[in-house]
């Protein structure tokens, strides 16, 4: 389709510099981006789409997760930290590429249906991944999830197939980009790290790692090189505008003055943290005031047990709130920011808001559901009383991915019929 015309939206969100909120507006899209916003456009478009009754909205952006784990969504919850991880390996010990072809497309379908756009990934047999993603109509930066566990054998087999992973993958599918991805520096050697620094460099690729999770990482990293993660990340010559970390809630003042020194961002990912006991709170005060481009994720759905954008914004802003005893602390402006505009900065997208030259990447939420009545506050209402049950449409690039509350490109009942063969395979 090289052309649609959403007709009359009733409330459009624009997430533009001035975020701006219009109502009763036209919305002109050609060739995948907004071409044109205004009354009553006459433009002769392929197709026009009745918004009357729905708020369009940028699409969400979820800046991390493992899309397979759904898989084990509800596999020993409501467990110490270090017992839950210990159970997780070993199924994820049994995962063969199926299985996370599986769980990939079931997680795409949730997340598109839910309006998730674009994902950021780090997982194992990303090739099936990016099968899933493409095959649903979605972005996503995907990386392969590197471990060598201090072994120069391992670290070998795992350069390998982080360059077979790329090469597989870059430029072969619209909207999926691949990214360098060390697990974590307590489960990468300093020479991977070295490596996946210098690689990134040569190809001009972004570098995510988990980082600063947990205070045993913290207190363990301090006791092996004398110094804090971060601290330890900048004596490598690791941090710069392109790695992304995950996490990062047990940092100090300093830390995040040099994550913002060198232009590196952060994810928060609220409610894995809450549900995992991580300890302590994501400062997100001082990262904002540091000017540091902070993003949201959900994780796994094994450690948040959903992929609810929606969701996640809500936690995002109320845990704050309860953190700093402060109901002011993070508004629901500065949270929808954290799933749209953000992220799109941070991961190089021309999406995030709605403006004419913009990609269409946008969601349509159904208006008449109860959760947005009253509308006293559009922005309000899409972080704290939303759901992901909201979205009737999701565009990417403008073209559907979900259509009435229903996929576009894929079918349902096959994607929920071979994700339950896999569950079923995995768990017997």
């Amino acid at each position: 389709m090289e052309s649609l015309l959403l007709k009359n939206c009733g409330i459009v969100v624009t997430q533009n510099s001035d975020r701006k909120i219009l109502k009763n507006i036209d919305v002109l899209i050609e060739e995948g981006k907004i071409k044109e916003i205004g009354k009553n456009i006459s433009q002769n478009a392929d197709e026009v789409l009745d918004c009357s009754k729905k708020l369009v909205m940028p699409a969400l952006f979820n800046a991390h997760t493992h899309a397979s784990m759904v898989l084990m969504r509800g596999y020993r919850d409501d467990q110490e930290l270090h017992a839950w991880l210990s159970d997780v390996w070993k199924v994820e010990a049994k995962l063969k590429p199926k299985h996370i072809y599986a769980g990939a497309l079931f997680a795409c379908m949730e997340m598109a249906k839910t309006g998730t756009c674009c994902f950021v990934d780090m997982y194992f047999e990303m090739e099936e991944v990016a099968k899933a993603v493409s095959e649903i109509g979605m972005k996503a930066f995907l990386g392969y999830g590197m471990i060598d566990l201090f072994n120069e054998e391992k670290r070998e087999r795992e350069i390998k197939r982080t360059k077979k992973f790329i090469e597989s993958v870059r430029g072969k599918y619209q909207g999926i980009e691949p990214v360098l991805a060390p697990h974590a520096i307590y489960t990468c050697s300093k020479e991977l790290l070295e490596w996946v620094n210098e690689f990134a460099k040569e190809r001009n690729l972004l570098k995510t790692i988990h980082l600063s999770e947990t205070r045993k990482e913290v207190f363990d990293c301090i006791k092996e090189h004398g110094v804090r993660p971060v601290e330890y990340l900048e004596k490598l010559g690791f941090l710069d505008e392109n790695t992304v970390i995950f996490h990062g809630s047990w940092v100090s003042k300093r830390e995040i003055e040099i994550l913002s020194k060198y232009g590196t961002k952060a994810v928060h990912c609220p409610a894995s943290n809450m549900k995992l006991a991580t300890g302590g709170a994501f400062p997100m005060r001082e990262y904002l005031q540091a000017g540091v481009n902070v993003c949201i994720g959900t994780d796994g759905a094994c450690s948040n047990n959903s992929l609810d954008m929606f969701r996640e914004m809500k936690f995002c802003a109320l845990l704050q709130k309860w953190y700093r005893w402060n109901g002011i602390e993070l508004t629901a402006q500065q949270t929808l920011d954290l799933a749209t505009v953000n992220p799109a900065k941070c991961f190089g997208l021309n999406s995030g808001s709605i403006e004419p030259g913009k990609e269409a990447d946008l969601a349509l939420i159904d208006l008449e559901h109860y959760s947005m009545k009253p509308l006293l506050n559009p922005v309000s209402n899409l972080v704290y009383s939303a759901t992901g049950n909201c979205v009737r449409d999701l565009l990417v690039a403008g073209n559907f991915v979900v259509r009435d509350g229903k996929l576009a490109n894929a079918k349902e009942e096959k994607i929920v019929e071979v994700f339950e063969k896999a569950v079923e395979d995995l768990f017997k």
